[in-house]
């Protein structure tokens, strides 16, 4: 039976540099493989309100697009290659990520995606694709992402099973930052009782603080909470009301999904 591996998503070549540094250190982690992907977005994938269809002339755009995008990632990918020493797989599809991603279901382990609302027409699903096809944590990237990954981490406590899902999935990030420290917002201090039950076995010196929302919206609290931790990941559960809800009415994911600026360690 193959071995597990970590899967890279590159939706583009926005992010895809942080995409592959950040799955690198991932592969370091877990001593998981990394692989590569892309799929060449075809015209069904992308939606107009003001056009049933893209025309000919669109269509060969979109087409000599995806097509250059194709070949700067495989560039990306080579340059990482010869760097590393290490050879990996580079899986070209073509179509939408949406109908890709179940193809990874049984055999990825991780996904590593950069944060859809910076990627072009075609390519915006990528990551809800990943968390609802596969099934299997993310790391969301935002695209201009300098800083570390995993050594001063911040969790998102709500008890929930996406999140308790997330802290089995990323147990080992937890356990090897230099600081975890966990952040409920707008709950009572019992409500960290359970957080300490889960987290302290993995992160023995992770701290613990309730965080008033004073009317603000849960994921500035939480964005905010993260920059003055200087923290460099957010480990969160994934729409735990549900991810058609989230995505309708803007749920705490969605909203972290859209602004957060540094990497989301995510589980639907």
């Amino acid at each position: 039976m193959e071995s597990k591996f970590i899967l890279v998503i590159l939706a583009s070549t926005t992010g895809a540099t942080q995409c592959v540094r950040i799955a690198s250190v991932m592969s370091e982690r877990l001593g998981q493989k990394l692989r590569f992907a892309h799929v060449e977005a075809g015209p069904h994938s992308i939606v107009f309100t003001s056009q049933d269809q893209l025309s000919e002339h669109e269509v060969k755009q979109l087409a000599d697009r995806e097509q250059a995008e194709t070949e700067r990632l495989r560039a990306i990918v080579a340059d990482w290659t010869h760097s590393s020493g290490m050879s990996v797989e580079f899986d070209l599809y073509k179509g939408d990520e949406w109908r890709v991603m179940r193809h990874y279901r049984k055999s990825a382990s991780m996904v590593v995606v950069a944060a859809p609302y910076t990627q072009p027409p075609g390519h915006r699903e990528a990551l809800r694709a990943a968390l609802q096809q596969t099934r299997h944590p993310v790391v969301m990237v935002p695209p201009d992402w300098e800083g570390s990954f995993g050594r001063r981490l911040l969790v998102g406590w709500w008890d929930v099973p996406p999140l308790r899902r997330a802290l089995v999935a990323f147990q080992p990030f937890l356990a090897a930052a230099e600081q975890v420290e966990v952040v409920t917002v707008g709950q009572d201090e019992s409500a960290l009782e359970g957080a300490r039950a889960a987290i302290a076995p993995i992160a023995t010196e992770a701290s613990y603080r309730v965080v008033a929302s004073n009317g603000r919206r849960t994921a500035d609290v939480l964005l905010d909470a993260a920059a003055a931790h200087r923290a460099d990941g957010l480990v969160m559960g994934a729409f735990r009301r549900g991810e058609i809800l989230n995505w309708l009415a803007r749920g705490t994911s969605t909203q972290l999904v859209q602004s957060s600026a540094l990497p989301l360690l995510m589980h639907p």
